[in-house]
């Protein structure tokens, strides 16, 4: 009887000991936020578990280029269409590459200056290089730029040209009626996702070096034909707050309201891909994004 009661006492205490250190359940994240496929490595061993930023901004994500893998650390609305304003950029500049030599020239017409919210004055009947105007619409998110750009080619091919490369790499989520990002007349506007707009960087960084140098840089200086010195500045405020090489764009519309992708570096050299989009502060809230990823994560 007594030898009953021991073999009891012990299968009780195992199956005691089993209840207390199992796992627990993870709580679901608000706001569609979720963990993805993430090694159990990454996870710092200090980390709460099953913490998430309070990202205001109604899209956001932060993936992970590893080993030619996307590794999803954060995400709110990744697939939900919604207006991007001037991350459309990163698409004109991706075709304008395709199609011109860095060192072609452009005659600025009429028509090319008729763009809302222009910094820098292209003159009219000046002569300017690709290369000059690649790095004002980058840098400066100059509208005339991109206007003059796909003027270049023809307006309509262009635009069909950038919806064909969006085809192309499978962003499902993505309508391009414009190669500046402003809201159309009529109400309409570019689309795209935070899913489809890291695809699209990933395609910079493996096969446009030439954008990420441009986006890189804090400023930009060039002569015109008329002698004329330009030196334009970055809209990103962002650059100089990373230990390691970042780049990115910004964007603004009505529709859109601020947005931000930026590129980040970890000590061993991957990129992550940060994106904000329709934010009432867009460096705020990337600013709370990334530290919550470098606090989170080891690299």
């Amino acid at each position: 009887m007594k030898k009953n009661l021991s073999l009891l006492l012990i299968l009780f205490s195992i199956i005691f000991l089993g209840f207390l250190n199992a796992p627990k359940a993870k709580t679901t994240p608000k706001e569609n936020t979720t963990y993805l496929n993430i090694p159990e490595e990454l996870f710092k061993p200090i980390r709460i578990k099953d913490t998430f930023p309070e990202i205001k901004a109604s899209v956001a994500s932060s993936i992970l280029l590893n080993d030619n893998k996307k590794i999803i650390l954060y995400e709110k609305n990744l697939e939900k269409e919604t207006p991007i304003a001037s991350l459309t950029k990163l698409m004109t500049a991706v075709i304008v590459l395709d199609n011109y030599p860095l060192d072609s020239i452009i005659l600025i017409d009429e028509d090319m200056l008729k763009a809302w919210g222009t910094s820098i004055n292209l003159r009219l009947g000046e002569h300017v290089t690709i290369k000059d105007l690649l790095n004002i619409m980058l840098l400066e998110s100059n509208n005339d730029a991109s206007e003059c750009l796909a003027a270049k080619l023809n307006r309509e091919n262009f635009i069909i040209l950038m919806n064909e490369k969006a085809k192309e790499l499978k962003m499902k989520n993505t309508i391009f009626l414009n190669p500046s990002g402003l809201d159309e007349d009529n109400d309409t506007y570019n689309i795209s996702s935070a899913k489809d707009l890291t695809i699209l960087t990933a395609e910079i960084i493996k096969n446009y070096p030439e954008i990420v140098e441009i986006l890189s840089k804090t400023e930009y200086d060039f002569v015109s034909e008329s002698q004329l010195h330009y030196r334009i500045y970055n809209t990103n405020a962002m650059l100089k707050e990373f230990p390691y090489d970042a780049w990115g764009k910004t964007g603004y519309t009505l529709k859109a309201n601020e947005c931000l992708i930026l590129m980040t570096k970890t000590p061993q050299n991957d990129t992550i891909i940060n994106v904000i989009i329709n934010s009432n502060d867009r460096f705020h809230e990337m600013r709370k994004l990334t530290t919550w990823i470098n606090n989170s994560f080891s690299f």
